[in-house]
């Protein structure tokens, strides 16, 4: 009887809810996220250049990349450095030692004619090793013997460290590629993500953009390249640029690598994935910090400014909007704001 009593009694609250004239209100979850675009002040960037007998063709195309290399430093006013060495390790005079074909063994922003420099220091010739071990090479580079001896004044302390593979020819270097990414981080005292990060122009499927054989010619055993996993693998797994050195035309792949290396943002991340009906994004410039402007996807005016897209890759955990127009990126201590539901 008292059970009775007691739904007799839970049935009499719920009828008296329902009765209510009061609204029942719920709750959406959302995130504000600022990020900045606030790039580094210095970087030093070890390019790593096959120079077995396959890649005089590559070695010129690349030739002529400087000032599309540079583009985004000079944007974002940034002190870089640049060496280069091959990526063979069995010939002493190279083992890591970088190349001064053009008269300096570092190009920095004061270097005069910076750019026939790189043109000369980048052809590094096609005699070297067939046994083409860049992951090595960079660590030789960037180990103490060499920095206190032929290398000395390329790595800096405050700065960070960008290196960029290129080759047709998969490493062949000794150790796990994890291991490598962890000696090339362990050159840096910053524990910033951004402390480090590489590149690679190697063997990728041109469909694909993932590592596979690509420009193979049977009667030319000189044409084409190998996967070049290992390489693609370092880059990917430090957030640098990956790009298929079977390309035709190398200036887009040099500008994007160019882009990671500086770290000027053209994406931002997101810490989880938004409702994308409530994505907005809102800028504050730095000539006007506090007045900020909401930017639809299409852009602030009819050419497109500051137009951007959102992306996602779930398996990779990667949530993010990415700017279109990498010639008219957020500028320097921009503030972006972005709001969502989840």
């Amino acid at each position: 009887m008292r059970s009775n009593a007691l739904l007799a009694l839970l049935g009499l609250l719920v009828v008296g809810s329902l009765g209510c004239e009061d609204e029942v209100r719920l709750s959406i979850p959302t995130a504000t996220e600022v990020r900045f675009q606030n790039p580094p002040t210095e970087v030093d960037i070890l390019l790593v250049i096959d120079n077995s007998c396959s890649m005089q063709d590559e070695q010129v195309k690349l030739s002529t990349g400087f000032e599309a290399f540079v583009e985004f430093f000079d944007v974002a006013d940034i002190d870089y450095q640049i060496g280069i060495v091959t990526t063979d390790v069995q010939d002493p005079a190279h083992s890591g030692h970088l190349v001064e074909t053009g008269g300096e063994r570092i190009i920095r922003r004061s270097t005069e004619d910076a750019a026939e420099v790189f043109r000369q220091n980048v052809q590094v010739g096609i005699e070297g090793s067939a046994s083409e071990r860049g992951l090595d090479a960079a660590g030789l580079a960037l180990s103490d013997t060499l920095l206190n001896a032929g290398n000395a004044g390329f790595l800096r302390e405050e700065a960070l460290l960008s290196i960029i593979f290129v080759s047709d020819e998969e490493d062949g270097s000794v150790l796990p590629v994890n291991d490598m990414i962890n000696l090339f981080r362990g050159r840096k005292a910053q524990t910033s993500r951004d402390a480090f990060n590489a590149s690679a122009l190697v063997g990728l499927d041109l469909d694909t953009g993932l590592p596979g054989e690509c420009g193979r010619d049977p009667t030319n055993p000189n044409l084409g390249a190998a996967p070049g996993e290992r390489y693609y693998d370092v880059a990917v797994q430090s957030g640098g640029v990956a790009g298929s050195i079977c390309e035709d035309d190398f200036a887009d792949l040099v500008s994007r690598m160019g882009l990671a290396s500086s770290r000027l943002r053209d994406a931002f991340e997101l810490s989880r994935s938004p409702d994308l009906e409530s994505l907005e994004v809102e800028m504050f410039l730095p000539d006007d910090p506090e007045e900020g402007f909401i930017v639809p996807p299409e852009g602030i005016d009819d050419d497109g400014l500051y137009a951007w897209v959102y992306e996602e890759d779930e398996e990779a955990d990667l949530f993010q909007i990415r700017f279109l127009d990498l010639a008219r990126l957020p500028p320097i201590d921009t503030r972006i704001v972005i709001r969502y539901e989840l």
